[in-house]
């Protein structure tokens, strides 16, 4: 019986250590989201106050909305970003696999200022 009542409680205690990690990420992807949300609305926002300012006065053009000047950012990552995808992210490189010689030299295998030049 004393056992039974052990294993209840490690069993309840996985259930809720589990839950607590599910919450734990669902957590993290709504604040992401309401981050990248906000984020894409000041970026918006400081495209059309500056584009109002600016190229009016200098060019001549007319002034945008706010959904103009969201296209203009959406647009100029699309041509100038390479897309949406993680491919070109400038921390992308830390995490790929070194070759031998690289793991050679982080390691201090291998001194260079001694190997012969070729």
């Amino acid at each position: 019986m004393k056992m039974e009542k052990q294993n209840s409680k490690n069993e309840n205690r996985n259930h809720k250590r589990i839950a607590s990690k599910a919450m734990h990420i669902i957590g993290m992807v709504f604040m992401w989201l309401a981050l990248t949300t906000l984020f894409a609305l000041i970026f918006g926002f400081i495209v059309m106050w500056l584009w109002n300012w600016l190229i009016p006065a200098i060019f001549g053009l007319g002034t945008i909305t706010f959904w103009q000047a969201f296209g203009i950012l959406f647009l100029a990552k699309l041509l100038f970003g390479g897309g949406f995808s993680m491919r070109h992210h400038p921390y992308r490189r830390k995490y790929e696999p070194f070759n031998e010689h690289k793991k050679a030299f982080f390691n201090g295998e291998s001194d260079f200022r001694h190997s012969p030049r070729n």
